[in-house]
């Protein structure tokens, strides 16, 4: 028996030892789970914080794209009104210093036609004007183009450098 009791002794030494360590291990795991638990409770009160800033982020995004139409609309407003209080010009009136009056039906001749422009009728053009438009030559002595290619380009580049010739201009009185 008092083997029994030596083993018994061990054994029950033993088993004190791994209840002892049961206890340490269920004391850790209760921290554990606090410390989880009080984590838990932070994240949920800030995930909260976190929907509340973004609903007013939203709310005070809503409110500016509401002032900013509100600002569009009373610029046009502002600029129509504007636009409608600009004095306009009269239609007819026009303050080209080429501008022919217009013609009564008893001033045509019979023999003469007028022609739409100042410039073709050749009375207000200036001396350098005049000159200019002789020197261009007829039409019959243009060179022909077949209009492709690249040597036709410049050929007609080159053709056309040499019309523009400067022409002296005389000061008119």
């Amino acid at each position: 028996m008092a083997q029994f009791s030596e083993q018994t002794q061990k054994q029950f030494s033993q088993l004190q030892e791994s209840h002892e360590r049961m206890k340490k291990l269920i004391t850790s795991m209760e921290t554990i789970v606090k410390t989880l638990q009080e984590g838990h409770s932070k994240l949920r009160k800030a995930s909260e914080e976190t929907k509340k800033r973004l609903n007013q982020v939203f709310e005070e995004q809503h409110h500016r794209k509401r002032d900013r139409d509100c600002l569009n609309q009373d610029i046009k407003k502002l600029f129509n009104f504007y636009h409608n209080m600009k004095p306009k010009p009269q239609g007819h009136v026009m303050d080209n210093p080429y501008h022919q009056q217009d013609i009564k039906p008893d001033a045509f001749l019979e023999n003469k036609v007028r022609s739409p422009s100042p410039y073709q009728d050749g009375e207000k053009m200036s001396y350098s004007e005049k000159e200019a438009l002789k020197q261009i030559p007829e039409a019959s002595s243009w060179p022909k183009f077949s209009g492709t290619g690249e040597y036709d380009q410049m050929k007609l580049i080159d053709y056309m450098d040499g019309l523009f010739i400067d022409v002296p201009s005389i000061p008119e009185y």
